[in-house]
């Protein structure tokens, strides 16, 4: 008895130390994409027998990252659409009022958010659909209702830990546009935090390898960890 005592405590200590690596700092657990490969630096070869970039392979696994999102409903191409100059800078807006609402929520200031979604919402009205067809046009239709939505009810709910949860969903629409469009590639990441919406955990995109956490503002500013280079 005491032999099995002395196990059962063993395990116990070992599952409590488990729960405490998995706070805030990288010991965040999620679920795996067993189909992830790591690209070389010269990229890979594929089943076929051609070579491919490492840019091509990352896009490939892009929807790894997006099976880990909490909503479900957004379309992400698994190929990137090709978009014209004009309809890239559109898009490109788009991003730019959605890093302005991120750094509002950083900085914990209500009014500063409420004036960014408003933005983000003008911006969003002004991509012209014309410009896209097929599945490129389908695509955006989606993340375009979806924003139109979600930033509405941003807007008109009070509170801001209210106003981060809506945010979350913006975020996962906004990786899906920039990864279905190849939108400002390189210059954007994609980050996580465990501890985010009562540690359910949360992503954003931010234009810095830098954490300023937006769903922890002044609490936990640097709380979270880059999931993936955009």
């Amino acid at each position: 008895m005491k032999t099995k005592r002395k196990i059962l405590l063993a395990v116990a200590l070992t599952f409590a130390l488990a729960v405490v690596l998995t706070s805030c700092g990288g010991g965040s657990k999620q679920k795996k994409d067993s189909s992830n490969v790591t690209p070389t630096e010269h990229g890979s070869m594929s089943e076929g027998g051609e070579h491919e970039s490492s840019s091509d392979i990352m896009h490939k696994q892009h929807s790894g990252l997006a099976e880990n999102f909490a909503h479900k409903d957004i379309v992400i191409l698994e190929e990137k659409y090709p978009v014209g100059k004009e309809t890239q800078n559109e898009l490109e807006q788009v991003i730019d009022a959605y890093l302005r609402l991120k750094d509002a929520l950083v900085s914990d200031d209500e009014e500063a958010v409420n004036i960014a979604v408003g933005l983000m919402a003008e911006k969003a009205s002004a991509v012209v659909p014309e410009q896209l067809e097929g599945e490129g046009l389908e695509a955006w239709q989606n993340h375009k209702t979806l924003y139109d939505t979600k930033l509405k009810e941003m807007k008109h709910i009070s509170g801001l830990e209210n106003k981060r949860s809506y945010f979350s969903h913006l975020s996962e629409i906004m990786y899906c546009t920039i990864k279905s469009f190849g939108l400002k590639q390189g210059n954007l990441f994609a980050a996580y935090c465990p501890m985010a919406l009562d540690n359910k955990g949360a992503y954003w995109i931010s234009d810095s390898k830098e954490i300023r956490n937006p769903y922890m503002g002044a609490k936990m500013p640097t709380c979270g960890e880059i999931k993936e280079e955009l």
